[in-house]
């Protein structure tokens, strides 16, 4: 890894890891190591405010992500935002108007740019005498049409109720980070009794004429006893990051790679210290141009104290394990 990671030192990919053509090959060149850096700090406002990893449209020219006017995620609301490529960064985040100002949670935008997935805790009609306490279900809003509502996905047995006796239990039947393929694939992960694990990362395959089949759990080795959330798919469904931690431990989750070979995710890599820390390092999704890793972590702030989740960012090319992944499954498509 030692010798791989010198080679690699200022390589930059060169086209998108998330388009539907092939992968592109890392280009040579010479600069030294950057490491993990707050994304656009300044113009998101970032500084005491909780922010979460943002989604990107397929041209990179807007970005959705959720924000509280707090240091801590649970203290204030947690608003759905959006912020458009400027010539010197990025716009001044504007809220996103939804019918209800609810919690919201890791938004993705579809491949074709059309459509905003996200995770949302609205009050609903079919929370009437359930003893719901905040329930985070997957929506799907259409970015073509001002007027449009957003629809939740509910069915089949996409969207559970929290409530009841498990209303307060940990994050059970809480949906969250939906992403959506180019063939019509739903990935999300969710915390559910029947599950795996604690955490464990889905798939509801799409049913041809718009809508989903009912969610599988994505077997061993991406799903085990422990926690396995954090999940990004890319757009040709071939490339996962996830976050993975051990059952039992403190320890803190760190980003992985997967990728998906003969209809089988591979067993998740671990990014080395490139990327993860000794605090949580979760929420990883790469930039449509290939270029940057973009992830969500509450590592100290400039000397502060641990805590605040902030975006970061670190070049792909600094990160042997992903460069590797990328690369593999490229020369899979050209074979």
């Amino acid at each position: 890894m030692k010798s791989f990671a010198k080679r690699i030192i200022g390589l930059s990919v060169s086209a998108s890891v998330i388009g539907a053509g092939v992968l592109a090959m890392p280009s040579s060149g010479e600069r030294p190591l950057e490491g993990p850096t707050l994304f656009a700090a300044n113009d998101l406002q970032q500084a005491g405010r909780v922010t979460l990893s943002p989604a990107f449209s397929p041209d990179g020219g807007t970005i959705f992500f959720t924000q509280a006017d707090c240091d801590r995620i649970w203290n204030c609301p947690q608003l759905l935002m959006r912020s458009s490529r400027t010539s010197s960064g990025w716009s001044h985040p504007q809220i996103v108007k939804l019918p209800q100002e609810a919690r919201a949670d890791w938004p993705s935008v579809s491949p074709d740019g059309g459509t905003l997935y996200f995770s949302w805790a609205p009050k609903r009609a079919r929370h009437a005498g359930e003893g719901v306490d905040v329930d985070f279900d997957l929506f799907r809003l259409d970015l073509t049409d001002p007027s449009a509502a957003p629809e939740a996905l509910d069915e089949p047995d996409i969207n559970r109720i929290r409530g009841g006796a498990i209303a307060k239990t940990r994050y059970v039947n809480n949906e969250t980070a939906p992403v959506i393929t180019h063939n019509g694939d739903l990935y999300f992960w969710s915390e559910r009794l029947d599950g795996a694990g604690l955490r464990d990362i889905y798939v509801a395959r799409s049913d041809g004429d718009g809508g989903f089949k009912r969610p599988e759990i994505l077997p061993d080795p991406i799903n085990n006893d422990g926690e396995n959330d954090g999940s990004w798919v890319s757009p040709d469904g071939r490339l996962m990051l996830l976050t993975t931690s051990k059952r039992g431990t403190r320890e803190p989750g760190n980003l992985h790679v997967s990728t998906l070979k003969d209809g089988r995710w591979s067993t998740p890599r671990v990014l080395g210290d490139s990327v993860n820390s000794r605090h949580s390092d979760f929420a990883g999704r790469v930039t449509p141009d290939g270029k940057t890793l973009v992830f969500t972590s509450d590592r100290p702030v400039d000397g502060g104290e641990a805590g605040l989740y902030q975006i970061w960012q670190v070049p792909v090319a600094e990160i042997p394990e992903l460069v590797e992944a990328i690369e593999s499954v490229r020369d899979r498509e050209q074979q």
